[in-house]
């Protein structure tokens, strides 16, 4: 298959993109040994986070009815047209390969957030997206331009990465999606193992098979303050440190109370209705207060006997009150 529209357009113009200095940066064993034990125990991580989540709770159903707001289409609208333009880039420059950037990934996932009706699925796929942030918050932090020679290239950079930090803000702040409690920290780490996981299975092999550098896999950027053999290692640490401290950062600084369904919360609905349906269990026991019951039977049909006789006990004396009477003289 002739693939020169994925990988064609990519030259070692730009340091670190490609190239042999790009190849040899580590050891072919070196990058094989990190990629199965690094996705090992990011499995792990993600299989032990997983056992131990709470059931989600989905907002109310007038809410998951609700029509979207015309906020939200805009979003959509927007945030769809920038991909566009950004992938019709790609393939003007041949270049398709970085599509698979994990930004370009999220990009996609958060359209289908807003466009979607809340369900467990699209609530645990919100959840695990707030913990990839951290492709935004670097971007802007060390911008990468360079290789962006279209007009207005540059700008669909800066407009898609800023958009990927505000549409979970949005959807924060218009509860479409309900949240996990800030000292919840098990979607978190799902979110962070998987993002690390999918660099590592995808990414790094894809790497290594085209000699080009996709996110960094292949070799480290010029911006790197972890420089050397070992990047990828420091990269996994402070990337673990980083994206649930953005994902609970911003959910405190811009999250919803409706956006949150906490234990607590529900817990207090569960007492209210267990306090209804054992109202009568009281009054019963102080009827019977000298009786015992030998089975389960004998006490129901008891208490099925007293309710007919105070029945119609009160249906006697409202026959008494409102029958007329007549005296005869």
């Amino acid at each position: 298959m002739d693939w020169d529209w994925a990988v064609g357009g990519i030259t070692d113009e730009i340091p670190r993109t490609t190239g042999p200095e790009c190849i040899n940066y580590m050891t072919e064993r070196r990058r094989n040994i990190e990629t199965v034990l690094l996705s090992a125990l990011f499995i792990f991580i993600m299989y032990r986070s997983w056992k131990q989540l709470a059931p989600i709770k989905l907002p109310p159903p007038h809410e998951i009815q609700k029509t979207h707001s015309v906020t939200r289409l805009l979003l959509i609208i927007v945030m769809s047209m920038i991909f566009g333009i950004e992938m019709g880039f790609k393939l003007a420059g041949r270049s398709m390969i970085f599509a698979l950037n994990p930004c370009h990934v999220q990009t996609c996932l958060q359209i289908y957030l807003l466009a979607a009706k809340p369900t467990k699925t699209t609530t645990a796929l919100f959840r695990i997206q707030m913990s990839n942030l951290n492709g935004p918050f670097l971007a802007f932090l060390f911008p990468e331009v360079e290789g962006r020679t279209y007009p207005f290239e540059q700008a669909t950079y800066w407009i898609q990465h800023a958009l990927l930090y505000i549409i979970p803000i949005y959807i924060l702040r218009s509860g479409a999606y309900t949240i996990e409690d800030l000292g919840d920290f098990h979607w978190a780490k799902i979110g962070t193992a998987f993002m690390l996981f999918y660099h590592f299975v995808l990414l790094s092999p894809l790497s290594i098979f085209t000699g080009i550098n996709l996110d960094h896999m292949l070799c480290a950027a010029v911006s790197d303050p972890f420089q050397g053999p070992n990047y990828r290692l420091f990269a996994c640490c402070h990337q673990t440190l980083l994206c649930p401290l953005l994902n609970k950062g911003t959910v405190f600084l811009f999250g919803s109370r409706k956006s949150r369904l906490n234990s607590s919360d529900n817990g207090v609905h569960n007492n209210v209705g267990c306090e209804n349906l054992n109202s009568e269990m009281p009054m019963y026991h102080q009827l019977n207060t000298q009786q015992e019951y030998a089975t389960a039977e004998e006490a129901e049909e008891s208490l099925m006997r007293h309710r007919y006789n105070a029945h119609m006990q009160n249906e006697a004396a409202i026959t008494e009150y409102t029958m007329p009477t007549t005296k005869i003289d």
